[in-house]
């Protein structure tokens, strides 16, 4: 089997330049950078994009795409038009650094045909009025499932419309992988293409079958986020090292070679006390599991 390793730099816990010289010695071709906290987008330079991109083949290494790290989903009115800006910004110096995947936040894809409550949820709940102010309330304005997912698939069409000239694709990083509603969202997306970010861990937590799973989305499927979890007794689930977990990797990397996956494979670590030692062991397992013939 075969196919492109990449790690992100911002979980080497490290400056980005001796991140970068750890990403080396792991032996992988590529690095994801984060376009916020590492690149800085939003005031970044043409000089320093072509210094971390001069640092990073002096290494033998690819940028394998970057993340546009948001705390809200994609279409949550608060804040919406700064998030909007850095993503357009992130995409605009994908190209500058040589690579054309961006990893952007979605969450939830509100279902459409859901039926509203007599009591429908506000859209956040610091916008209610605390109790203990003197100023005025203010009624809070519900959104309805429906005009959600009309908002998200605007948002997705005009993204996606910049990305075309840019040079850019999106890949959606989802909080779920209901098969129905992932669907529906990329078939009323037209003015581009949008691509899924596949992520086994969070098909664990919410008792998606891995394997399964991806083979229905693998048309959709342009990049893929190596985590590994386990899910408890609650319906929970926990994120873990890679080889910790629950995700059946002897399974699940000759399906990405079966389905002839072309994008990049990103060892992850978001959690734990020693992320960068948690990625490197990550790093390890894949390669002996890519050379395994049993893999």
């Amino acid at each position: 089997m075969s196919l492109r390793l990449a790690v992100a730099t911002e979980d080497l816990h490290s400056s980005l330049q001796r991140a970068i010289g750890l990403a080396a010695g792991l032996q992988v071709p590529g690095i994801r950078l984060n376009a916020r906290t590492e690149i800085n987008v939003s005031h970044t330079t043409a000089s320093a994009l072509r210094q971390t991109l001069l640092y990073v083949k002096e290494r033998h290494m690819r940028v394998a795409g970057l993340m546009c790290s948001t705390r809200h989903a994609l279409y949550d009115p608060e804040f919406l038009e700064p998030r909007l800006d850095v993503i357009r910004r992130s995409m605009d110096v994908v190209r500058k650094l040589e690579t054309s995947e961006l990893v952007v936040r979605c969450g939830r894809i509100p279902d459409p045909d859901s039926v509203p409550s007599e009591k429908p949820t506000t859209v956040s709940i610091d916008e209610q009025a605390n109790p203990f102010s003197f100023a005025p309330a203010v009624a809070p304005v519900a959104i309805s499932a429906a005009s959600q997912f009309s908002l998200l698939c605007e948002l997705l069409n005009d993204l996606a419309q910049h990305g075309n000239h840019v040079g850019c694709t999106l890949n959606l990083q989802l909080s779920g992988y209901d098969l129905r509603l992932v669907r529906r969202l990329l078939s009323e997306v037209k003015s581009g293409p949008v691509g899924i970010c596949f992520d086994p861990a969070t098909a664990v937590m919410t008792g998606a079958p891995v394997a399964r799973t991806y083979r229905d989305l693998y048309s959709n499927v342009g990049y893929v986020r190596a985590r590994d979890a386990l899910k408890d007794l609650d319906g929970a689930g926990v994120e873990v090292a890679v080889g910790d977990g629950t995700v059946d990797w002897c399974e699940f990397l000759p399906t990405l070679s079966e389905a002839e996956f072309a994008g990049w494979v990103c060892v992850e670590r978001t959690g734990g006390d020693d992320r960068a030692a948690d990625v490197a062991r990550g790093v390890t397992v894949l390669k002996n599991l890519l050379i395994s013939p049993e893999a």
